[in-house]
């Protein structure tokens, strides 16, 4: 081939790339899902944020970074959040940097002795008052690209927990995790009389109530074989979540806030103690006792094999990879029943992990963290109304009253939990003892008293 030959051949080759290329762009951009998003401008240059390139890691100890969409819904996210990479050029990761037990003193070291990574960290109870108390954590109070206030991207009962003055130094994404209620096996139902639906009935004409609830208790609690001993019982729950449920339920709490938000202790109040007496006398009269050698948690084995009715305990259970994805049962969800002083509205404990990001950061890093995390959390086109948040939940339940009444509830109302931010605290002391029958709840009250308000001063200094 001569030299002009080869010229020409180069010259169609180029061409022919450059139509290529210029068909793909097109069609890029005429299938872009997104293009009618406007994109958000930073106020100083009056441009389209540009974050270079920067790296951040939304850090916890669970998720899977490699991890591939279980759902369309899940698609649709990671899809827009690719977008979003590209249009205002950052990334995130969201990943576990550490386990469970070891994330209070990794995050602490990492606040005190700083790092190249861009972190926002998840904590839990175990972390949040120390932090503040130490000024590990980041007041979000100084962030202003972003609205910590908006109640459609940030939750505002998490906003409002790690609360210092003006200064706030928590968040977490989204709709409240919805939490405690009540699963119930809808075949032992129907066995015993019941429409297979009943607790759904009466929490939605507002008569699912303790009364009921023993009722139904009461009623699935025998003697099958008449030899004096009862060997059916109607529950087989995890005494400490219905031990939180049952307190929220009566009004009641484990530790309160005053109005100049100092911890205080209140698990001896009227209401309180109604609820310990109460929710000892279900135990000892309709909780399936432990067999001599049974695991701790036998009470998930127990309702999962479908030997009792009723378990009270946290919603994650029924997710696809949960503790009753092959139940052969099937099974309902509602909010636990109403206490006699609560105020009258069905809801959930609320309990969000939280999210914080370190002191260490100067303040320009720390505000290009938040707007990142801002940027990311925007809502996906077509998710944004009100009902969006239900897609992640259809999967876990296996009838939409679960999702549409009860989980609405939870959402619509979600009561915060205080005691888990007293670092030290054991709930188990009264809980533990009180449900096994180990003395009355003045007694363990009375007993637990000195060493919580010793950790309620010290958390409140």
């Amino acid at each position: 081939m001569n030299k002009g030959t080869m010229k020409k051949a180069l010259c169609i080759a180029v061409a022919a790339l450059m139509v290529t290329s210029t068909v793909s762009a097109a069609k890029k951009k005429k299938d872009d899902p997104y293009k009618k998003v406007v994109k958000q401008k930073d106020p100083k240059t009056k441009k389209v944020y540009d974050f270079k390139g920067m790296q951040v890691i939304y850090a916890d100890w669970w998720t899977d970074p490699d991890a591939a969409p279980a759902s369309k819904q899940q698609e649709d996210l990671f899809a827009w959040r690719e977008w979003t990479y590209d249009a205002y050029n950052f990334r995130v990761t969201q990943m576990a940097v550490c386990g469970w037990g070891s994330n209070p003193q990794f995050v602490q070291n990492f606040c005190i002795s700083g790092g190249d990574e861009n972190y926002v960290f998840t904590i839990d109870g175990r972390s949040a008052s120390i932090g503040v108390r130490a000024n590990l954590f980041y007041d979000l109070s100084k962030i202003k690209s972003v609205n910590y206030k908006d109640p459609v991207k940030y939750e505002q009962g998490t906003v409002n927990l790690l609360k210092k003055g003006d200064s706030f130094y928590g968040f977490n994404l989204g709709k409240p995790e919805p939490r405690n209620g009540m699963f119930f096996n809808k075949r032992i139902l129907q066995e015993n009389g019941y429409s297979p639906d009943y607790p759904y009935d009466l929490q939605k004409a507002g008569k699912w109530t303790w009364d009921t609830f023993e009722e139904m208790c009461k009623k699935m609690t025998r003697d099958t074989d008449n030899d004096g001993v009862i060997d059916q019982y109607a529950m087989a729950s995890f005494n400490t979540e219905f031990s939180y449920s049952a307190l929220d339920s009566n009004g009641a709490k484990i530790i309160d806030r005053d109005k100049n938000g100092k911890f205080v202790n209140v698990a001896g109040s009227e209401k309180a103690m109604e609820a310990w007496n109460w929710i000892q006398h279900m135990f000892l009269t309709y909780q399936l006792p432990q067999a001599e050698g049974a695991n701790w948690d036998y009470f998930y084995t127990a309702f999962t094999n479908g030997e009792v009715a009723f378990l009270a305990d946290q919603e994650y259970n029924a997710q696809p990879n949960g503790k009753f994805n092959s139940m052969a049962d099937d099974y309902g969800f509602v909010c636990f029943p109403l206490g006699p002083h609560g105020d009258g509205v069905y809801r959930t404990v609320h309990q969000n992990n939280i999210m914080i990001i370190p002191s260490c950061y100067s303040a320009e890093r720390a505000e290009n963290i938040a707007k990142i995390v801002d940027l990311w959390a925007e809502p996906v086109p077509g998710y944004e109304g009100p009902d969006a948040w239900k897609d992640a939940y259809w999967s876990s339940f296996r009838d939409s009253r679960a999702v549409d009444e009860t989980l609405q509830l939870m959402m619509d109302s979600p009561n915060p939990r205080y005691d888990v931010l007293v670092s030290g605290l054991n709930q188990g002391d009264i809980i533990w003892n009180l449900c096994g029958g180990g003395g009355t709840a003045q007694e363990l009250y009375e007993a637990c008293y000195n060493v919580w308000q010793g950790l309620i001063d010290d958390c409140n200094r």
